[in-house]
């Protein structure tokens, strides 16, 4: 589960993570991660500029920032991925 934030709400306190940009695709998402234990942190697209996708389990209380919205890219969901009832799914991501 990932959060979408903007860009002017979001801040590193501490530390600089290590990031990872494919070079063989033509739009690529950058992935930020822990350069001392690979936790992801947040993954930035050129698809959604200005705004950051932090990853929910890098959060000390994720339920503070209430329930999903929506659930993306749910053509490559597995039978033992959960989706909370009533909210809109999408295959990929809206607009795609």
């Amino acid at each position: 589960m990932v959060f979408g934030v903007p860009a002017t709400a979001f801040k590193v306190t501490a530390g600089k993570p290590a990031t990872y940009t494919r070079s063989d695709i033509e739009t690529p998402v950058t992935r930020s991660f822990c350069a001392t234990c690979g936790t992801s942190l947040w993954s930035e697209s050129p698809n959604l500029p200005g705004a950051f996708l932090l990853k929910a389990g890098t959060l000390d209380n994720p339920a503070d920032f209430g329930s999903p919205q929506m659930a993306i890219y749910m053509c490559d969901a597995q039978p033992f991925h959960a989706k909370p009832e009533g909210i809109p799914v999408f295959d990929k991501a809206p607009g795609q």
